[in-house]
């Protein structure tokens, strides 16, 4: 299993990153799940993360 982390100050550059991030994978890779959460640092700042899980290797594999 692998997972990455993305983060942008918008959805827009949040959703452009993710994506530059899927066409990365391997081929064999398989997007399992995601989740996103916004981080107030401020009034006016706003932090957008997604995590992005991606199945590895063999199904047998021991994690």
């Amino acid at each position: 299993m692998k997972i990455k982390m993305v983060h942008a100050d918008n959805m827009e550059e949040l959703f452009a990153q993710v994506s530059e991030v899927d066409k990365a994978q391997d081929i064999d890779d398989e997007l399992i799940g995601t989740s996103i959460d916004f981080i107030k640092v401020s009034d006016s700042k706003t932090i957008y993360c997604e995590a992005l899980v991606y199945r590895t290797g063999d199904d047998d594999e021991d994690l």
